[in-house]
C-alpha cells in the first residue's frame, strides 16, 4: 500500500534514516518501561515445550558458542541493566535479570514491528526485505534471552 513515492536514492536514505531512529527509539522506550510490566511467569515469556528448556536453541543455533559475540545494545540507554553475567546468585538479583531478560525479549519483538511501515514508501518486493530484515535482526536477541531463562530458572 505505498503511499509515498521518492527516487530510488531517497527511497534508501528513508529506509536508513528510518531504521536508525526507530530501533534506539524502541530500545530507549521498553528501557524506560516499568520493570513490573515483564514478569517470566507470564505466558509469553515462559519457555514452550518444543523449546526443551532453551536446549533446542542450543542443538540447533549453537547458541553458547556465539552468543557472547553479539554486541548488548542495552549499553546504548542510560542505566541500563547489564544481562551479560550473574555476579550474584541472590534472590532478588536473580529475580530483576529474568525480568530484564524478559524486557529485552519484548523490546526485540517490537522492533520487528516497524518493518511493515516500510510498505508506505517501498516497492512491495523492498518491503518484505526491510520486514525479513527486522525478523532476521531481532530474532538472535530472542533466541539469547529465550535460551538464557529457562537455563538460569532451572
Amino acid at each position: 500500500m505505498r503511499v509515498l513515492f521518492l527516487s530510488p536514492e531517497d527511497t534508501l536514505l528513508l529506509d536508513l534514516l528510518a531504521w536508525l531512529v526507530i530501533h534506539p527509539t524502541i530500545g530507549y522506550i521498553s528501557s524506560r518501561l516499568p520493570i513490573s510490566w515483564f514478569d517470566p511467569d507470564k505466558p509469553f515469556f515462559l519457555a514452550h515445550p518444543w523449546e526443551k528448556n532453551g536446549r533446542i536453541y542450543q542443538v540447533f543455533l549453537r547458541i553458547r558458542s556465539w552468543k557472547g559475540l553479539v554486541p548488548r545494545g542495552g549499553a546504548l540507554y542510560p542505566d541500563s541493566f547489564s544481562l551479560q553475567r550473574l555476579p550474584t546468585v541472590d534472590l532478588c538479583y536473580l529475580n530483576r535479570w529474568l525480568r530484564e531478560s524478559c524486557r529485552a525479549e519484548f523490546c526485540h519483538w517490537l522492533m520487528i514491528l516497524p518493518g511493515f511501515l516500510f510498505f508506505f514508501w517501498n516497492s512491495v518486493f523492498v518491503s518484505w526485505i526491510m520486514v525479513a530484515y527486522a525478523v532476521l535482526n531481532n530474532v538472535v536477541p530472542i533466541a539469547m534471552q529465550r535460551f538464557n531463562r529457562p537455563a538460569s530458572a532451572a
